[in-house]
C-alpha cells in the first residue's frame, strides 16, 4: 500500500469529513489496484508462458483489504449521521 495510507494504522476518526476524505482515498487505491491487474492479465501471454499469478493474487488481496477498510469507514459515517439525527 502507498505511504498516503498510512492513516490505516491509526484508529477510526470521529468526523465525518475525515472518514469521507479517507474513503476517497481508498478509492482511489482500490481503482489503482484494479488498474493494475488489468494490466497484467493483459500482459499475460500462456503461448510465451508469460503469466502473473502471484502478482494478479497479492493484488486482489490488497483491493478486498481495501474495500474492507472502506466499509468500515462507511458503517461510521452512517452511525455518526444517525447520532446526530437522535
Amino acid at each position: 500500500m502507498t505511504s498516503t495510507l498510512n492513516f490505516l494504522q491509526n484508529p477510526l476518526p470521529e468526523t465525518i469529513s475525515e472518514l469521507e476524505a479517507q474513503i476517497a482515498l481508498l478509492d482511489e487505491e482500490r481503482k489503482n489496484c484494479a488498474d493494475t491487474i488489468r494490466e497484467l492479465m493483459a500482459r499475460e501471454d500462456p503461448q510465451k508462458g508469460v503469466f502473473f499469478p502471484a502478482e494478479i493474487h497479492a493484488l486482489r488481496q490488497q483491493r478486498n483489504i481495501l474495500e474492507s477498510h472502506r466499509q468500515f469507514r462507511a458503517a461510521r459515517v452512517n452511525r455518526l449521521r444517525f447520532e446526530s439525527q437522535g
